[in-house]
């Protein structure tokens, strides 16, 4: 009864504290209110519902109605809005329930924000806090965003963007309409036109959030409005790259939707701009003053230009990406177009981009290649050929005008186009591999013309070289590697990576640290994370590292944090993961992080590669790209294996000469747009596909880019025609592979024959391994009696340096060679009896039995013995020596060895006991039971040839005999 009697007082005390809370707000003047809305911040922001319940006795929803009518008289006369709105804000981001939220509406709190948008008076911050409150408001479910798209919180939210000019507003107005359209199908058509509307806004960071917005609406709509395709054209002539990027984003993302045609035509339009576009450079002529010409031509004549720039921009990504867009392309007279843009010389960029998208198509299709040179004739052909991107520093008037007037004829080139599509796709022959045997013969076709144009300019320069110059550049030719092993193509390298991403997006698995990467915005903890997961990861197996990287991550979620704990920490939480010298390293880095680079971790791959211990080349540019967006390969032995076989690289792989090749190439293929995912997805293709052994081709996204899968296929032809004595018929309808030029003296080609057996597993080439070094250790269990029952294990602590570096383990020492049962105890006995400064004798010590452990470089086995000693009391006499309970040494930072021997000891102990409860010996050594059984024997075929893998020919006929 008492404590009720205590609970009841407390409890009138509090509501007393409320009413005469709610009583001063009532009768408050401006100044009292404000002072009590900031201190009602200073108190509850951040808190629970329950928590203001509590504070306010249950009836926090009378002070919330208060604000929530006092904003609605007074919010058009500005009387201290911003706090009202944040105190509301600390009253909705409670919620429980939809508690406040319900009431809050009830009272006309929506209308009341999205009217605070509207006006004219009030400041970019109130708005800002409105957008605020909104969106906290359309984050609570549908319901509540049809509410405010019923109150016309679209429109109106679409006008305070556009009219905004505050970061921040703008920001959050759009971060308001893309949650307004995720789950609200009423409404999504709506805000989906709004935002098409408010592309025409003035703002460039607005344009470029609205652009941005747009993308995640249009992705989840089945179709694009019509009425989107000249808006997002016009969005084209921003001077600024940022919403330039974004609207050719959109588009490249709307070329399967049905409004690409509308697209296409607008974009190709835009290469020749109309008379009245360009009047302005006819005007000029009639001035004298130059700053007037000057101010003209940037206010009137740069706009267009810069939309003809971005449209040849966006015409060459788009071909890049389809060959079915390449095609609606010509016949929409792109060629000619891109032409008379190329002659623009008022703006270079609109000449560079025109030059690279022709070239493009150029070197696609060669009927397009000889109608060009046709129309524009040869010298200024070979101009654009091999100087496209400065063409216009050395064009003359003449050839100006050549472009510009040109009459190029593609219609037949395009029939011709189409024939040979038909035809190709008649034979079920690939338009890819058609369109890329195209374009390596054009490559070839330039080389000879190149070659025949430098044999005129020599000549005509009189220029001569010895033939000793000669001999030497010939030779020096014949030892490098020949594009055979390269991506010489630029269309190969943009399909590879497109293949390659979209199978990634679509069968990643969902790890701890990718999850990371992507969610944390803490530029700092994002590096570090991504650099803890790639040290863990160094030789070790990604399921294993799992359940290490979450315990890690959170016991230290920031480099401050790692570097403030102790080395015995980091080694306990290491234990078991092997290679500790890692764990050790991480520890420095973090340390020197937070010492010597205030806290901040390094920003690009050259500083993580000097400044953080432990980080090489790989680990860096890992980070760098992944973490940090750096546009660099990273090469690691999953990408190794993949590139040697993509490009049928088949030196050794350790060599010089084939590392840097490797890391030419990855930095080639990397995509600038993802270099992180890029490289990931590569890594994930080598651990899941492009395995080692077994090698699941038919799954590969990029087969079609295979030297060495289109080498077994010639293989497996030629096998199968020669066992059906076909070999002198028809030839087959695969095409011989191409090989390397210089196959004799390449370093990048295989010394050793190709093995049928092995397929695309003859890529990569290593050495052989060396022998790992053979050592035998002795090692002591020394145990004694634990205060409380439990026996407790004698530990030394191992060297700071060299192998298991700063770990705990039982006391050990290196088997002299052939030394006797008897010496060895001898020395253990030597050994224990220097750490705890007392006598043994050799018959304490008991043989146990063997443990065996593999290092990467050492064969160890552990001679276990054992010490069992009856004085509680004995004492280690140095620092390195301490008793554990068995607990405690689970625990702590032991290797797997020691638990190894543990684990020894525990199986002969319960052999022990159970010895003793059936009253008999049982011998383990030469009893018939230990005899292993017998397993018939088959012919055990190679790892690439087993299941739905590849199949050998000679290898399945050789295993039939074998059968038989």
């Amino acid at each position: 009864m008492k404590t009720g009697s205590m609970s009841t007082q407390e409890e009138q005390a509090n509501i007393g504290k409320v009413l005469s809370f709610l009583r001063e707000w009532d009768r408050g003047d401006r100044t009292v209110r404000s002072r009590m809305l900031n201190t009602f911040l200073t108190q509850h922001k951040g808190k629970t519902c329950h928590e203001l319940e509590l504070e306010f006795a249950q009836v926090a929803s009378l002070f919330l109605a208060r604000l929530t009518t006092w904003m609605r008289l007074t919010y058009m006369f500005g009387t201290f809005l911003g706090l009202q709105l944040k105190a509301i804000g600390v009253f909705l981001s409670a919620s429980s329930h939809d508690q406040y939220l319900m009431e809050f509406l009830e009272d006309g709190g929506a209308l009341t924000l999205l009217d605070i948008l509207s006006q004219s008076q009030s400041k970019e911050e109130e708005k800002a806090e409105a957008l605020c409150l909104l969106l906290a408001i359309s984050n609570a479910g549908r319901k509540y965003k049809e509410i405010i798209c019923e109150s016309h919180g679209v429109k109106a939210t679409a006008e305070c963007l556009a009219k905004s000019n505050a970061d921040e507003t703008q920001e959050t107005a759009c971060a308001l309409l893309e949650s307004l359209s995720h789950g609200n199908p009423k409404y999504q058509n709506q805000i989906y036109k709004g935002l098409i509307a408010l592309m025409t806004c003035t703002s460039p960071m607005a344009q470029q959030l609205v652009l941005h917005t747009l993308r995640t609406v249009q992705s989840k709509m089945k179709t694009a409005h019509h009425s989107i395709v000249e808006p997002l054209l016009n969005t084209l002539r921003s001077p600024h790259l940022e919403v330039q990027d974004e609207a050719i984003n959109l588009i490249l993302e709307l070329k399967c939707y049905d409004v690409r045609p509308l697209l296409l035509s607008g974009l190709v339009a835009l290469l020749r701009p109309t008379q009245e576009e360009v009047k302005q450079h006819q005007i000029m002529e009639g001035y004298t003053i130059p700053s007037e010409c000057e101010i003209i031509k940037m206010t009137e004549s740069l706009p267009v230009f810069v939309q003809q720039a971005a449209a040849a921009k966006t015409i060459r990504l788009l071909t890049e990406d389809s060959q079915e867009v390449s095609h609606e392309l010509l016949s929409l007279g792109v060629i000619q177009h891109l032409l008379y843009a190329i002659g623009n010389r008022e703006h270079t960029d609109a000449q560079i981009q025109a030059s690279l998208a022709l070239k493009h198509f150029v070197c696609l299709y060669p009927v397009i290649e000889e109608r060009v040179q046709r129309g524009i004739g040869g010298t200024l052909f070979a101009a654009f050929m091999h100087h496209g991107d400065t063409l216009y520093m050395n064009m003359d008037e003449t050839q100006t005008e050549i472009l510009l007037t040109n009459k190029v004829n593609i219609t037949e080139g395009i029939r011709e186009v189409n024939r040979r599509a038909c035809a190709l796709q008649r034979n079920d022959i690939s338009l890819h591999t058609w369109c890329l045997d195209m374009s390596r013969l054009h490559s070839a076709m330039v080389k000879g013309k190149r070659a025949g144009l430098e044999m005129v300019e020599t000549a005509k320069t009189k220029r001569k070289r010895s033939n000793t110059a000669v001999k030497q550049e010939e030779t020096s030719n014949a030892s490098s590697p020949s594009t055979y092993h390269t991506f010489p193509d630029p269309a190969d390298v943009v399909l590879l990576r497109s293949q390659l991403l979209r199978w990634y997006d679509k069968e990643k698995r969902e790890l701890p640290w990718r999850t990371l990467a992507v969610t944390e915005s803490d530029l700092n903890i994002r590096t570090y994370a991504v650099w803890v997961s790639e040290i863990m990861l160094q030789q070790t197996q990604v399921a294993t590292v799992i359940d290490y990287y979450n315990k890690w991550m959170k016991r230290w979620p920031t480099v401050q944090d790692l570097a403030a704990a102790t080395l015995e920490e980091v080694n306990q939480m290491w234990a078991g993961l092997g290679y500790y010298s890692r764990g050790r390293r991480l520890h420095e880095g973090a340390q020197k992080v937070v010492s010597e680079l205030k806290g901040q971790m390094p920003r690009t791959v050259d500083g993580l590669l000097k400044q953080l211990p432990g980080v090489g080349r790989y680990t860096a540019a890992a980070i760098g790209s992944i973490a940090l967006d750096q546009v660099t390969g990273a090469v690691d032995g999953n990408l190794i294996r993949v590139l040697c076989r993509l490009r049928a690289i088949g030196a050794d792989s350790t060599s010089p000469a084939v590392t840097e090749a490797l890391w030419s190439l990855a930095n080639t293929l990397v995509d600038p747009e993802r270099p992180g995912d890029f490289n990931q997805a590569m890594m994930e293709l080598g651990a899941r596909v492009c395995t080692p052994k077994g090698p699941l081709c038919s799954q590969c996204p990029v087969q079609a880019h295979c030297h060495s899968f289109r080498k077994v296929q010639v293989k497996q032809e030629t096998n199968s025609r020669k066992l059906l004595g076909k070999l002198d018929r028809k030839s087959s309808t695969l095409p011989d592979i191409e090989d390397c030029m210089n196959s004799g003296t390449c370093p990048l080609c295989p010394t050793e024959p190709w093995d049928d057996e092995l397929g695309v597993q003859n890529f990569p080439r290593k050495p052989a391994k060396k022998a790992p070094r053979v050592e035998r250790t002795l090692t002591c269990v020394v145990t004694r009696p634990g205060e409380e029952g439990e026996d407790e294990y004698l530990l030394t602590q191992r060297p700071n340096k060299g192998l298991l570096a700063g770990l705990w383990e039982f006391p050990s020492l290196l088997q002299e060679e052939k030394s006797s049962e008897m010496k060895q105890k001898r020395a253990l006995c030597a050994q224990i009896s220097g750490i705890l400064g007392t006598p043994l004798t050799e018959s304490l010590v008991q043989y146990v039995g063997e443990v065996v452990h593999i290092f990467s470089h050492i064969h160890q086995t552990y001679l276990v013995h054992s010490v069992c000693l009856k004085e509680a009391d004995t004492l280690t006499q140095t620092e390195n020596a301490q008793w554990l309970t068995r607990s405690a040494l689970q625990e702590a930072a032991v290797s797997t060895g020691v638990k190894k021997i543990v684990k020894l000891c525990d199986s002969v102990d319960s052999q022990k006991e159970q010895t003793s409860k059936d009253g008999k010996i049982q011998k383990h050594s030469g009893t018939k039971n230990n005899k292993r059984p017998q397993t018939s024997k088959k012919p055990k075929l190679s790892a690439a040839h087993s299941g739905s893998r590849q199949l050998s020919l000679s290898s399945f006929f050789n295993s039939v005999k074998k059968e038989s």
